[in-house]
């Protein structure tokens, strides 16, 4: 083979390279929305069972939370109901001696 078949070969192959790249990426979009069309909505459907238990975990630590606030409060009242009983019955005492 000749110097110059060899480059003729080298440039018809690069050619035809460039031709099937471009032509790949000139496809039509509907030509690769079968491909694509699948990944896509198995990727949304993982996104949004993800986004679900996300959610059901943050609505869990809420009620936790809510449950929590409402049990410290009921225990920081049954502890001040004695002083405030207290004070009740000292205030009474104070209105009936100025009375």
């Amino acid at each position: 083979m000749s110097k110059d078949s060899l480059v003729a070969d080298r440039t018809f192959c690069t050619a035809c390279t460039r031709r099937c790249i471009t032509a790949t990426i000139s496809q039509p979009s509907g030509l690769r929305e079968d491909i694509i069309g699948p990944l896509r909505d198995d990727i949304v459907g993982t996104l949004r069972e993800d986004i679900k238990k996300l959610d059901e975990k943050l609505s869990r630590k809420i009620d936790d939370l809510s449950f929590s606030v409402a049990e410290a409060l009921d225990n920081h009242n049954e502890a001040m109901q004695p002083q405030l009983d207290d004070h009740d019955q000292r205030i009474t005492k104070l209105e009936t001696q100025t009375a």
